[in-house]
């Protein structure tokens, strides 16, 4: 396995931190990661230590105000620079491997992102994969909450706030809430602007449902504390048939990736990967 460092520099001037992790012959497929809120790419090695020795090439990047990349943290001015950013990291990983597919691995916060990157360029990845998606939080606010929200939005939109998300909640394992109070590069904070830029978003996506065409598959844990799972799947039951699959793994928390039953998640994962790698289902990107 090879592992990659570097970054690029935004048109609006932001650093950001990419990673690969290449396997050592041609990859058959390219997962792009999009992490959530208040982490960064390198929490994703389970994925890389189960999917590179199969021949996939993994892509990853640390979204602004997040992780090795620049910005105020838990910030964004536009939803839009996110998306931007997306695909800047996915046109890099085309380049590298030219007529490669390219599947989008979005988590959370990031699955917001990968949604947003599908329903604005179909015909710029091959397939989506989300989990934990923040279609719905469960952290519901009262309308008066919401309207302080839109107002410290336009007056003070990069306000530090706390994000209000329960570290219990990630997963079963006490070692990997552990490691996220430990690691450095993990924050717990958000901003009155990313919360108002986040609505707009999961207003845009969900009119989106019954055009969507990009095939996708919506993972959730079933006892996920910090996005409800309702949100992901009445999306997917309001999809065209056939275009996206839905499924729930009862008890399992937000990090499905992260719970001591992760190796279903990626057996589930690499089923459906493989059923359109060997079975003619691809979409040119």
């Amino acid at each position: 396995m090879e592992h990659r460092e570097d970054h690029f520099t935004t048109p609006d001037g932001a650093g950001i931190y990419t990673q690969a992790w290449l396997p050592d012959v041609k990859p058959q497929a390219i997962m792009l990661i999009v992490h959530g809120l208040g982490e960064h790419s390198g929490r994703y090695a389970n994925y890389v230590n189960y999917f590179v020795p199969r021949g996939y090439a993994l892509y990853g990047f640390d979204t602004r105000g997040h992780g090795r990349s620049s910005g105020a943290r838990g910030h964004v001015d536009h939803f839009e620079r996110y998306v931007d950013d997306v695909d800047r990291r996915a046109a890099q990983a085309r380049s590298d491997w030219p007529g490669t597919p390219l599947f989008v691995l979005a988590h959370s916060l990031g699955s917001l992102m990968g949604l947003s990157y599908a329903r604005q360029y179909p015909d710029r990845l091959t397939g989506l994969i989300v989990t934990g998606t923040a279609l719905q939080d469960a952290l519901q606010l009262p309308p008066w909450k919401r309207s302080l929200a839109t107002a410290l939005s336009r007056v003070t939109p990069a306000l530090k706030m706390n994000n209000g998300i329960a570290l219990s909640g990630l997963s079963h394992d006490p070692a990997v809430i552990a490691a996220y109070e430990a690691d450095p590069l993990t924050h717990t904070w958000g901003t009155p602007r990313l919360a108002t830029e986040t609505e707009v978003v999961r207003a845009q996506i969900r009119q989106g449902a019954t055009t969507w065409r990009v095939p996708t598959l919506m993972l959730h844990g079933g006892a996920d504390l910090i996005c409800v799972p309702d949100g992901a799947r009445l999306f997917a039951a309001q999809t065209p048939p056939g275009v996206v699959e839905y499924r729930s793994y009862p008890g399992l928390y937000h990090e499905i990736h992260n719970e001591p039953e992760k190796e279903q998640v990626f057996g589930a994962i690499e089923t459906w990967l493989q059923r359109r790698l060997n079975a003619g289902e691809l979409r040119q990107v």
